[in-house]
């Protein structure tokens, strides 16, 4: 045998042991992987909307700019609201004058009240004690006149002194009656003056529905200041502005988008996996993946989730097939997948990736 045919034929025994080693390698991995190329990486797109309308003031974010929490995506003007605002605290610098007047009023009503009260409680008692020795005195004057008359008839007494006697016991009665009269006319005037206290209770209603226009106005004001701080449209979340949909001096209406951002940090892989190898596919198994954008750079992940339904029952136009005619063909469920972050390599959604997904060995 010549030597070149002795090499030929080592070069053939060469190339098909490494044909079959490849082989032989390569389908031991497809027996034991789900391959897919087809896969993306996700986020949750958060879309910020303005809960007002309004012309837009500010724009200070741009696409691919990191942000932090509560950080401004976008100012819309405020003089309006700011204007309502005053006009509203003005409302209600007004009832609170109203509310100091009407107190005012009131302590002073009552301070007079107090004072006439105490003054004719003074008088009525005063004008009982005049009718009690009113009563006394005719209580005398009847007694003299009671020890005069027998004395009298005896020539003891004249009748001069029992005239007298008797002239004085009308007097006294006389004056029992005015002094009677006297303390009914204090005591109606004392109650004159308790019923002036109505005017103290008319007051106070005033001064609560005040109190209750102030409590409706402060809702208002609240309501307002709410306006206000919603003109300042703020990031609910740290991330990344990934689109800007909105220019400086644009006008926005309510609900209308103005930014998507998502947190870099929650970033995962979604796939669709042919129903013929999901069986092979379990939640926890680990997954080798291939960001195309770093096709050298190794990533790690495991299942998440696996669909609960073929991604065609989602479909906008779904195929009825009422004929009964149709080309059979393969669906596939979505499976969401964790991946571990590699230090200075971002992951940004909608990057293609290939993902292999092991499969876990059978059980003995």
């Amino acid at each position: 045998m010549s030597s070149k045919k002795t090499i030929q034929l080592v070069l053939l025994v060469l190339v098909g042991g490494g044909a079959i080693f490849w082989g032989t390698g390569w389908l031991k991995h497809r027996t034991s992987h789900v391959l897919e190329d087809d896969a993306r990486i996700t986020t949750d797109l958060i879309a910020v909307s303005s809960r007002v309308a309004g012309w837009v003031r500010e724009i200070p974010v741009s696409q691919g700019q990191r942000i932090n929490e509560n950080s401004m995506i976008a100012l819309i003007d405020q003089r309006q609201a700011r204007l309502k605002l005053a006009e509203l605290e003005a409302r209600r610098a007004e009832l609170d004058a109203q509310k100091i007047t009407l107190q005012s009023q009131i302590n002073l009503v009552v301070r007079q009240i107090d004072h006439r009260t105490k003054v004719q409680s003074h008088n009525v008692d005063s004008s009982a004690s005049e009718a009690r020795a009113a009563e006394a005195q005719v209580r005398l004057k009847r007694s003299e006149l009671k020890r005069l008359r027998p004395l009298e008839r005896r020539k003891i007494a004249s009748s001069k002194d029992l005239e007298k006697a008797e002239i004085e016991l009308l007097n006294a009665k006389s004056h029992q009656v005015s002094a009677i009269s006297q303390l009914e006319a204090t005591k109606a005037r004392l109650l004159e003056i308790e019923a002036d206290r109505g005017q103290v209770a008319v007051l106070q209603r005033k001064s609560d529905e005040i109190d209750s226009k102030r409590l409706t106005l402060q809702t208002l004001i609240d309501r307002q200041y709410l306006d206000i701080e919603d003109r300042k449209v703020k990031s609910p979340i740290n991330g990344v502005v990934d689109k800007v949909f909105i220019d400086q001096g644009e006008f926005v209406r309510q609900g209308q988008r103005i930014a998507l951002i998502h947190d870099p940090k929650n970033v995962w892989v979604e796939t669709n996996v042919r129903e013929t190898e999901l069986r092979h596919v379990i939640v926890g198994a680990p997954v080798n993946i291939t960001v195309d954008a770093y096709p050298n750079e190794p990533f790690l992940g495991k299942v998440l989730r696996v669909g609960s339904s073929a991604t065609s029952q989602f479909a906008l136009l779904p195929n009825p097939n009422a004929s009964g005619n149709f080309t059979k063909i393969s669906q596939r469920v979505p499976v969401k997948i964790s991946i571990d972050a590699v230090k200075g390599k971002p992951l940004r959604p909608g990057m293609m990736v290939e993902v292999e997904i092991v499969i876990p060995e059978p059980k003995r």
